[in-house]
C-alpha cells in the first residue's frame, strides 16, 4: 500500500509536540495509531517510544521494539492500527534525513 495523505488529529499533534518537548535534547519518539482510508492514513492518536540509540540519542534514534508491541496491543484494543511512526529532530530541520531515509520501513 502506497500513503499518499496523512490526516493529524488536532490532538495527535499535540501529544506528538509535548512529547518532542520532554525528549528534548534528544530525538523523542513513538508509534502513530489510527486508520487507513485508501491511500490515506488518519492519525488519532500517538504514543511515546524509548529511543534505545544512546551513542548518538540527539540525531538519532532506534525505537524500542517493546513499544512497537505495547501501541500494536493498545491500538487493537480501541479498534485501530498502527499507521506509522514519528520522531523528533531537535535543534535540527524537520525533513527527513540521509539516515531517516536508509532506515525508513517502506509500508510505513
Amino acid at each position: 500500500m502506497t500513503i499518499g495523505d496523512i490526516q493529524l488529529a488536532s490532538g495527535a499533534q499535540a501529544r506528538i509536540r509535548s512529547l518532542g518537548v520532554v525528549a528534548y535534547p534528544d530525538e523523542g519518539c513513538g508509534v502513530l495509531i489510527g486508520r487507513f482510508d485508501g491511500q490515506r492514513a488518519v492519525v488519532i492518536d500517538a504514543s511515546s517510544g524509548t529511543n534505545t540509540n544512546t551513542v548518538r540519542s540527539r540525531d538519532r534514534y532506534l525505537l524500542d521494539p517493546a513499544d512497537i508491541v505495547r501501541a500494536d496491543r493498545d491500538a487493537r484494543g480501541r479498534g485501530l492500527d498502527i499507521v506509522g511512526f514519528w520522531h523528533s529532530h531537535p535543534d535540527h530541520p524537520a525533513r527527513p534525513s540521509p539516515f531517516d531515509t536508509d532506515h525508513a520501513w517502506v509500508d510505513y
